[in-house]
């Protein structure tokens, strides 16, 4: 839910709109969910969130990744997700154990989620669209890790999305 609301608050059509064009919302996706991480830890540390959230959120984040990926690469996203958890990955901040199983190493996760974040942020202020284009070639594709993950959780058919049903709502629209 936090995470929600701080990524609605980093989300815009800034300068780096035009710049960047079709590369521009992949980027933006990214950047709202890593800076919103990264303002979570912040509030934590400020001591406006409870200490015990920081562990769980970077677990949170990390099923939150391969929700997102589900939905697939085409979509922005999707894509932004991609390159989020390749980047973690790559930086040793996720890891993925020989059981299939993934982990985050709370030692990593904090420098790669500002190293991230620093990276979008710079890319879109110099509107940047060779680095972007650079970052989402090497990022925001599907990985190995992210292949293992998605085939485990088709293979125990944990469902993309749910349809709530809503027997109240339905009632009052007749």
């Amino acid at each position: 839910m936090l995470q929600k609301v701080d990524f609605e608050s980093l989300t815009g059509s800034g300068p780096s709109y035009n710049e960047l064009q079709e590369l521009h919302s992949a980027l933006e996706e990214a950047k709202a969910d890593i800076v919103g991480l990264w303002a979570l830890r912040f509030l934590i540390c400020q001591d406006l969130l409870s200490k015990s959230l920081l562990k769980s959120m970077y677990i949170s984040f990390l099923a939150g990744c391969f929700r997102s990926v589900r939905f697939g690469l085409q979509e922005a996203h999707g894509k932004g997700q991609a390159l989020q958890f390749n980047w973690l990955y790559d930086k040793g901040a996720f890891i993925l154990h020989s059981d299939k199983t993934f982990s985050v190493d709370f030692s990593r996760v904090e420098g790669a989620v500002e190293s991230l974040s620093r990276e979008i942020l710079t890319i879109q202020a110099k509107g940047d669209k060779e680095a972007a284009n650079l970052l989402l070639q090497k990022y925001g594709k599907m990985t190995q890790p992210l292949k293992i993950a998605l085939q485990k959780l088709e293979k125990i058919q944990v469902p993309v999305d749910i349809a709530p049903i809503f027997p109240i709502a339905s009632k009052i629209l007749e």
